[in-house]
């Protein structure tokens, strides 16, 4: 057996199937100075203002796996794998530690689609 599958399948691994992906990955961060100037003082004004996209954000406890347990709240160093459903299909944007992910999909598009997740514990 290959080295790494044998590794993997050592791991605790759960499918959770049918996840629905609404966040996007077209957010933009815009940041503005200003200058204004009222008689003999200056002054500078400076702020970020995000523009589109909705960060998706899912924790570890809300999930439940295709045999119907509930996933653990934490999970040592998780690795998750996406599998689309579709045509379109979706990514982890950012991973939150131990305890969930944040995910987006790959089109510009405003529909949600399905993905299933495959989740492993790699450890330490």
């Amino acid at each position: 057996m290959n080295t790494t599958l044998a590794y993997l399948r050592g791991r605790r691994a759960w499918l959770v199937e049918n996840i629905a992906v609404w966040g996007t990955d077209r957010d933009a961060v815009i940041r503005m100075a200003a200058i204004e100037t009222v008689g003999s003082d200056v002054r500078l004004g400076w702020w970020a203002i995000s523009l589109g996209g909705q960060f998706q954000d899912i924790s570890f406890s809300d999930l439940v796996d295709s045999r119907g347990n509930t996933l653990p709240g934490t999970i040592d160093k998780p690795a998750v794998v996406v599998i689309p459903r579709a045509g379109t299909g979706a990514f982890v944007k950012i991973m939150n530690g131990d305890s969930g992910f944040s995910i987006a999909c790959n089109d510009a598009d405003a529909t949600p689609v399905l993905v299933d997740l495959l989740i492993f514990e790699m450890g330490r």
